[in-house]
């Protein structure tokens, strides 16, 4: 390919090039995570020459490091952060990884095989820190339980959605009732109602029938 035979690349070749290694790793790690993936095979699937790898991420552990950072802040990017609505917010991450279970199992490869936590990430830290800080100024606002504190609430959130590691790489496993169950799991954490801020509360109140 042309950006990677010749001279320097341009800026829109480099781009472009550097995306192409991205998504030819993203499937390439989350099917056989950081161990298992071999650069080699992620280059073909990229179309790219192997020392490109090199030439924008430094090694492998650098590109599965960029992976996922990349999938995760495309999760932040894609689902908006309504602390109004939690249990809403909750189903719709659901629905992000139901669409995209692969992203599910590359975070499953990181835990395995790496120590280091992807929060040491200063972007994703930041974008956690975001979170964190409207889900405290919801609950001084009397919007959101306060039972837990504010990062603590938005792990369990976030750990809920994620669903079970055994049924990561099972997108059938995804059903609508358990994207229901979740709503009212999260509603139970927050005190939101599980039909949105305007909708009907599904958790039972004290005396119903």
């Amino acid at each position: 390919m042309a950006p990677d035979a010749g001279g320097p690349p341009s800026a829109r070749d480099a781009a472009a090039t550097r995306r192409r290694i991205l998504d030819a790793a993203t499937a390439e790690f989350s099917a056989l995570g950081l161990s298992g993936a071999r650069t080699a095979g992620i280059a073909d699937g990229a179309g790219a020459n192997q020392r490109m790898i090199y030439a924008y991420f430094g090694n492998k552990d650098g590109l599965f490091d960029a992976v996922l950072e990349h999938n995760i802040l495309l999760v932040q990017t894609a689902v908006p952060f309504d602390p109004a609505d939690l249990p809403g917010y909750a189903g719709r991450v659901f629905d992000f990884y139901r669409a995209n279970p692969h992203l599910v199992r590359l975070e499953l490869w990181q835990t395995l095989q790496r120590t280091e936590p992807m929060r040491s990430s200063p972007l994703i830290r930041s974008a956690i820190e975001h979170k964190v800080a409207a889900l405290e100024q919801a609950q001084a606002d009397g919007l959101v339980s306060s039972v837990l504190p504010a990062a603590q609430l938005l792990d369990h959130i976030l750990t809920l959605a994620h669903g079970h590691p055994m049924d990561a790489g099972d997108a059938g496993s995804w059903t609508d009732g358990r994207r229901d169950a979740l709503a009212a799991a999260v509603a139970v954490l927050t005190g939101q109602p599980a039909g949105g801020p305007h909708g009907s509360d599904l958790i039972p109140r004290a005396g119903a029938s």
